[in-house]
C-alpha cells in the first residue's frame, strides 16, 4: 500500500483542500492518505474555528484516511518548529512514503535548492540574515529576504520562490524531512486561486481559511456556503447549532487579560514567543485594549507582527514557559503519535504501522502519559473554556471521546 502524508489545520477544510487532497493522492499515486492536524490551537496563534474532533470528521468524510494529531507543543509556533512536529509524527509512523504540499510553483526542485540553505546556513546567508534583521525586520520576513539575496547569487535557483510567504512552510518540511534524515519522499502540487493569510473573497468557489473564517464572523457561515463542500458546511452548522462554535480569540478574552493584568513584565517574559520586549508592549495595550483584537493591534510594530503576537498570547493562555518547553524536547521530535479517527483503509495503514512505528501509536490514553502529552490535554481543557455554549464534561473529552471511524462520502456540492 502506498501511503501518503499532508499537513492539514482545516480551519474549516473548504474547496481548496479538497482540492489539495484530490491532487495529492493523483500525483504520489497514494492508496492511503495520512493527516497530521493540527489540535484546538494553529499555527498562526489562534484558536480553531471548532474542535479537532469535528474537523477530524470533515477531513475523514471527505478524503482523508487517517487523522493524527499534532501535539499542541508543536501547533503555535514558528514554521520551523511546527514542520518539524509535523514531518516528525509522518517519519516515525513508519510507512509514509511521500508528503505533498502545496506551493505556488508546484516545482519541488527549486524548493528543496532553497530549502537546503536554510538546513546549511552557509556563512554568507548568516550574514544576509544579521543584516536583514538589523533592518528591523520580523524574523520570517528577514529570512524570507535573506534566502532571496542568497539565492540571487545562483543562477540555477529562482530566487523568486523565497518571497512567497505561501512558499515559506513548505520550504520548512523539506528542511524537516532532512534535519530528520527521513526516508519520505517529498512532491508539491500548485496552489489554485487564493492565498493562504488572502482575507478576502474574490473567485465564486476558492477562498482561504482566512477569509472564511473572517466572513463567517461578519456575515454569518451562510456567506461562506459556496465556498465549502457540502459536508464541511454541514458539520460547521452541527457545531454552531450545539454551541460549539465559532470560536476565535475574542472567547478568551477575559481569562486573557486577567493573566496579563497579573503578570510583572518579568513574568511575562518567561513564555515562549514572548522577547525582544514584546513583554512591555503587550502590558501597556492591555491597559487600553477593550478586545483581543485591539490589544494585538496597539502591540504590533514592524518587528512583531500579528502571527508573532497571536502565538506568544497563544503560549501565554497555555502557560508553555521556556523552561517547560526545554523539558518537553520538542526539538527532539515527536515521542508519541495520537490517533483522532480512521477510515477502514486507515484502520489498514495503522496496522501496518503497528509494527514499523518508532514511538508508541496512541488511541486511547495510557495511565503514564508523556509530558507532551499532558501539554495537549492542558491545551483541550483551555480550549474547552471559550465555548459559546457549556458544554457539560467537555474538559474531559479527551479522555471519553472515541476515535472517529467514518466512512468516506461524496465531497461534492
Amino acid at each position: 500500500m502506498k501511503v501518503t502524508g499532508v499537513v492539514v489545520e482545516y480551519n474549516p477544510m473548504h474547496n481548496g483542500h479538497l482540492y489539495h487532497l484530490e491532487q495529492s493522492r493523483a500525483a504520489t499515486e497514494a492508496d492511503a492518505i495520512v493527516a497530521v492536524m493540527s489540535g484546538h490551537f494553529l499555527q498562526r496563534g489562534e484558536p480553531a474555528l471548532v474542535n479537532k474532533w469535528a474537523r477530524t470528521k470533515m477531513a475523514l468524510l471527505q478524503g482523508a484516511d487517517l487523522v493524527l494529531e499534532l501535539p499542541a507543543a508543536y501547533s503555535a509556533q514558528s514554521a520551523a518548529l511546527f514542520a518539524l512536529g509535523s514531518i516528525g509524527v509522518l517519519d516515525r509512523l513508519g510507512v509514509v512514503d511521500s508528503v505533498c504540499f502545496g506551493s505556488e510553483s508546484g516545482d519541488i526542485r527549486s524548493l528543496q535548492a532553497l530549502s537546503n540553505i536554510l538546513v546549511e546556513e552557509p556563512p554568507l546567508f548568516k550574514t544576509f540574515l544579521r543584516e536583514e534583521l538589523q533592518k528591523g525586520h520580523s524574523y520570517p520576513r528577514a529570512a524570507s529576504d535573506a534566502l532571496a539575496r542568497y539565492a540571487d547569487l545562483d543562477p540555477l535557483i529562482d530566487s523568486a520562490l523565497a518571497k512567497m510567504p505561501n512558499n515559506m512552510l513548505g520550504l520548512e518540511y523539506l528542511a524537516a524531512l532532512r534535519k530528520l534524515g527521513s526516508r519520505i519522499e517529498p512532491a508539491t502540487i500548485t496552489r489554485i486561486a487564493a492565498g493562504y493569510n488572502q482575507q478576502t473573497i474574490t473567485h465564486p468557489s476558492i477562498a482561504s481559511a482566512t477569509a472564511i473564517r473572517k466572513a463567517t464572523f461578519e456575515t454569518g457561515i451562510e456567506t461562506a456556503e459556496n465556498l465549502l463542500p457540502a459536508l464541511s458546511y454541514r458539520v460547521l452548522q452541527e457545531e454552531f447549532a450545539a454551541g460549539r462554535g465559532p470560536l476565535s480569540w475574542e472567547n478568551y478574552h477575559q481569562a486573557l487579560f486577567t493573566l496579563l493584568h497579573r503578570a510583572t513584565p518579568e513574568q511575562l517574559r518567561e513564555y515562549v514567543g514572548v522577547d525582544e520586549g514584546l513583554e512591555h508592549r503587550l502590558l501597556e495595550a492591555a491597559l487600553r485594549a477593550a478586545t483581543v483584537q485591539e490589544l494585538i493591534r496597539l502591540t504590533k510594530t514592524k518587528r512583531y507582527t500579528w502571527t508573532k503576537i497571536q502565538r506568544a498570547l497563544t503560549q501565554v493562555l497555555l502557560g508553555l514557559t521556556r523552561s517547560e518547553q526545554e523539558a518537553l524536547a520538542v526539538h527532539d521530535g515527536p515521542s508519541y503519535i495520537r490517533v483522532l479517527g480512521f477510515t477502514l483503509r486507515g484502520q489498514a495503514v495503522l496496522k501496518a504501522a503497528s509494527s514499523r512505528a518508532s514511538v508508541p501509536i496512541l488511541t486511547k490514553l495510557p495511565k503514564e502519559k508523556p509530558k507532551m502529552l499532558e501539554f495537549d490535554l492542558r491545551a483541550s481543557r483551555l480550549y474547552a473554556q471559550g465555548y459559546p455554549t457549556r458544554q457539560p464534561g467537555a474538559e474531559l473529552w479527551d479522555i471519553t471521546r472515541p476515535v472517529l471511524i467514518e466512512a468516506p462520502q461524496s465531497a461534492t456540492r
